[in-house]
C-alpha cells in the first residue's frame, strides 16, 4: 500500500470522528507502522475483508470508553455489551465504506465481523498491515489496514 491511499485512511478516520463529534476535540493521528507479526487486539475489534482490485482487510480494534463516549454522543439510551458490539461494527463498516469512493468501484467489503481477543486465529491477514494508531479522550485505538493489490485484475 502506497503513502497517499494509507493517507485516504488516515483522512476518513478524522472525517467520521469530525462529524460524529463536531463539538469536541477531534482524534489525534499518531505515527503509522508497519506490522509482520501478530494483529494489534484490544477489547473490542471488528473486522471488514475487501475484495476487488485490492484483497485484504480494514479493522478498528478500541476500548469500551471510547465506543460509550460514541454511543452518548449519538444519544444512545443503553450502553451495555449489544450496543458497544454494534458501535464497533458500524465504526468499520463506515471506515471501510468511505474508502470505496477513493479507491473506486471495484472494491467490495463484507458484512462487519466481531473479533473477540482469542479469536485472532480467525483474523484472515495479509503477511503485514498498517496499524494505524489514533489517541481519543485520551484512550488509543488502532485502525488497521492490511490491503494487496490484485495482481490478475
Amino acid at each position: 500500500m502506497k503513502a497517499d491511499q494509507l493517507k485516504i485512511f488516515q483522512d476518513i478516520t478524522l472525517a467520521y470522528f469530525a462529524k460524529m463529534v463536531s463539538q469536541e476535540k477531534p482524534p489525534v493521528l499518531q505515527e503509522a507502522f508497519l506490522q509482520f507479526d501478530s494483529p494489534v487486539l484490544r477489547e473490542y475489534t471488528s473486522v471488514v475483508y475487501i475484495s476487488g482490485a485490492y484483497e485484504g482487510c480494514l479493522y478498528i480494534t478500541t476500548g469500551p470508553d471510547v465506543l460509550e463516549a460514541l454511543l452518548i454522543q449519538q444519544g444512545e439510551p443503553e450502553i451495555n455489551e449489544t450496543t458497544r458490539l454494534d458501535m464497533c461494527r458500524e465504526l468499520s463498516n463506515v471506515l471501510a465504506g468511505n474508502a470505496s469512493h477513493a479507491f473506486g468501484a471495484d472494491w467490495t467489503i463484507s458484512v462487519p465481523q466481531s473479533v473477540a481477543a482469542d479469536e485472532t486465529s480467525s483474523l484472515r491477514l495479509p503477511p503485514s498491515t498498517f496499524i494505524m494508531p489514533f489517541l481519543w479522550k485520551g484512550r488509543e485505538s488502532f485502525l488497521v489496514v492490511g490491503l494487496q493489490p490484485q495482481e490478475n485484475r
